[in-house]
């Protein structure tokens, strides 16, 4: 059995040991090169592993063949001088009658970060019939991928789609938009992560933004090994139209975890008496009144080993998307639908609040797109079929431009909202991103060698004015959580929660938002517990 490697979750800043020697690339314009030829040419020094592309801020980038590493780690971020992220897109600067089928082809380790990357050039809109199927595409065991602080925005099938058994797939910071097609891919195409049903040791995303995605967030259906341990933490889902399900996770491991998040207008195509949308909403074995499978946001196979923890989950829907529930209500639409299976219902402490609605409106995001929702229903469109072959422009999903992603879209809402103290720790429920809020960062320490005792160390600085640093010590591999209280014993921030290797780590934490006392942080690790006291002084 491979390695079970948790990845952290952190706000992800690269160090040197991620991100190796700098190279700046020239733009096509500049060099006469497509990003992919500068990298092929560059292989040599790139297998070294000590490579890191750096791309120029306010410029654009061409990729017109598949970028492949081949048993080496590619690295590619936004250089620190200018404003725009480098955007990349998959085509020529005119445009080409057909696109590779990936941008990136994964035979090794992935980081990105800080960049835009399209599935067609957007610089001549004619060209979206060559909208590629996936960005990020592998089929190597044991890899990682990892992205961070990136907009991915048009594709046809999947962003990121695996179709082995990756190590680890970790999603910090991003916007996923526009995911999927009605002109070259069937309605049950369009997912940010796609899994496809594979193993995977651990998944994790937090603090992202999805907008428009026509098909699952996650797609693990009919799986044939689990996804041992997944996070789904402070992120915000925005007209997710859940043609088979939001969620698909299909064989789970140890440990499932959803907190925090914001949906708004989840599940946009409603639960319906529809067979060829229920085809894939088997993995629960649920069944509806009749008989069909039972359509949830959230599917899994049932068992009784993992540990599920559903909490501080908020939704919202529209005017527009009630109105359109409304008008279809004869023909069977029954609304938004229940986010949970009875299974995991039946495993999570309180099933009733894990998921709220609530009114809300965030400050400039797209509404939904009812005219791809009424071609997909219509006698004269797809009649309720999985086709394309009708499908006009006129009939999208809203799609925005990278432009808008770039400098439009704000998903905050008001300060006054009821979900905005709603997260753990008093924070706002959704991605934190858009309150230039940071998430926890845990580190592991050098190496040190294997511990022979869990510890907690005292803070340093202590008092401390607003952040101070927790250091801990873990013998063996375990279920970690740290997390800090007043002196009633409230918790008011959850550092750590997931499982860490054998090691020792250093969590920062910043209580900038507290207000000046004794304060309680307390680490459990499988059987030990150890509890000491901070001072927090303004």
């Amino acid at each position: 059995m491979k390695h079970l490697w948790y990845c952290v979750v952190i706000l992800v800043l690269w160090a040197a040991s991620v991100f190796g020697q700098d190279l700046t690339v020239p733009t096509l314009k500049a060099s006469g090169k497509y990003l992919n030829e500068f990298i092929a040419a560059d292989s040599a020094v790139a297998k070294t592993g000590t490579r890191t592309y750096i791309l120029q801020r306010d410029s654009i980038y061409y990729v017109n063949a598949v970028i492949r590493n081949i048993g080496w780690t590619l690295r590619i971020k936004a250089g620190t001088k200018g404003y725009y992220k480098p955007t990349i897109f998959l085509s020529t600067p005119t445009g080409s009658a057909q696109n590779p089928e990936e941008m990136f082809n994964v035979n090794g380790d992935i980081y990105l970060q800080n960049i835009l990357v399209g599935g067609y050039n957007e610089l001549t809109p004619a060209f979206i019939s060559a909208i590629n199927s996936a960005l990020i595409w592998t089929a190597v065991e044991n890899c990682t991928i990892a992205v961070d602080s990136c907009i991915f925005t048009n594709v046809g099938q999947a962003a990121i789609r695996t179709v082995s058994a990756p190590r680890v797939v970790k999603v910090t910071n991003c916007v996923f938009a526009n995911m999927g097609y009605g002109g070259n891919y069937d309605p049950g195409n369009g997912r940010p992560i796609d899994l496809r049903n594979g193993s995977c040791d651990s998944l994790v995303v937090v603090n992202n933004t999805f907008v428009n995605n026509i098909d699952r967030v996650i797609r693990h259906y009919a799986s044939t090994a689990a996804i041992k341990y997944f996070m789904f933490d402070h992120n915000t889902v925005i007209n997710n139209y859940a043609f088979h399900g939001m969620f698909a996770f299909g064989i789970m491991g140890d440990k499932g975890i959803i907190t925090n998040n914001l949906f708004v207008n989840p599940f946009t195509l409603g639960v319906d008496t529809d067979a060829v949308r229920q085809a894939e909403f088997i993995d629960s074995g649920e069944k509806d009144r009749f008989g069909q499978p039972r359509m949830t946001w959230i599917n899994s196979v049932p068992n009784t080993t993992t540990q599920w923890t559903i909490r501080n989950n908020y939704y919202t829907v529209s005017t527009v998307e009630q109105n359109w529930y409304t008008r279809n209500t004869a023909a069977g639409v029954t609304g938004e639908g229940t986010p949970l299976t009875w299974h995991i219902n039946s495993k999570i402490a309180d099933s009733v609040n894990a998921f709220k609605k609530v009114s809300v409106t965030l400050t400039n995001s797209p509404e939904i797109g009812t005219a791809f929702m009424d071609w997909y229903r219509s006698p004269t469109g797809a009649n309720k079929t999985k086709v394309f072959s009708s499908w006009k422009m006129a009939n999208d999903i809203n799609r925005v431009s990278f432009v808008y992603l770039t400098d439009s879209l704000n998903c905050k809402y008001p300060t006054s909202a009821s979900i905005y103290t709603a997260a753990d720790g008093g924070k706002p429920v959704g991605a934190l991103t858009w309150w230039n809020m940071a998430l926890t960062a845990v580190e592991k320490v050098g190496n040190q060698g294997v511990p022979e005792t869990f510890t907690l160390n005292q803070n340093y600085p202590n008092p401390f004015n607003p952040s101070t640093t927790l250091q801990y010590t873990i013998s063996k591999s375990s279920h970690v959580v740290l997390e800090v209280f007043n002196v009633l014993g409230q918790s008011v921030a959850r550092l750590v929660d997931e499982p860490l290797a054998t090691g020792t780590y250093k969590t920062t934490f910043n209580a900038s938002s507290l207000s000046s006392g004794v304060y309680l942080y307390r680490l459990t690790a499988g059987d030990y517990v150890q509890t000491l006291k901070m001072v927090l002084m303004k």
